[in-house]
């Protein structure tokens, strides 16, 4: 398998990962794809149709969002205080119906075991919390989620070594 860094003359855009000559595109397809590879997906279809409606629901809140996040980095333009309210919102929204989901399947992960959703997740927590200085306040039970899928053990370790970026 080979991850390419540029973009795609196919697409317009990155990543994509190429495995046997074959392209697959899009950061949760590739996700998915190397979840089934490595046994990091659901137990069975309803679990993995559970897992994919929390991936698109985060993909929604990443909508409201981003143009928040773009701002408050400097690499965009726009009203912060208008956009800080669309995403305070979009967090409330999101992160409530990710801990019900937690909540409810009661093994600290999304579904009956850890999932490639999992690292996705607690991912995008890390770069929420980036962004909201008040998240850990307004969200315990998400840092507590994250932190608990950053401290399974390779994950840990990987988490250790890699570069910090805001995104």
């Amino acid at each position: 398998m080979k991850n390419q860094k540029m973009i795609s003359s196919d697409t317009g855009a990155s990543p994509w990962l190429e495995v046997d000559g074959e392209r697959i595109y899009q950061s949760v397809a590739i996700a998915r794809y190397l979840g089934n590879l490595f046994g990091l997906a659901g137990k069975d279809g309803m679990e993995n149709a559970q897992i994919d409606a929390m991936i698109d629901s985060y993909k929604d809140y990443l909508n409201d969002a981003r143009a928040y996040f773009w701002v408050k980095s400097g690499m965009g333009q726009g009203n912060l205080e208008e956009l800080k309210t669309k995403f305070d919102e979009a967090s409330k929204r999101f992160f409530t119906f990710l801990q019900k989901r937690i909540e409810k399947v009661g093994s600290g992960f999304i579904a009956s075991k850890i999932s490639w959703g999992d690292f996705f997740l607690a991912d995008g927590i890390k770069t929420t919390m980036n962004f909201d200085e008040e998240f850990e306040k307004k969200f315990p039970k998400m840092v507590e989620y994250k932190n608990f899928i950053f401290s399974q053990p390779k994950i840990k370790e990987y988490i250790e070594k890699r570069p910090e970026s805001v995104f």
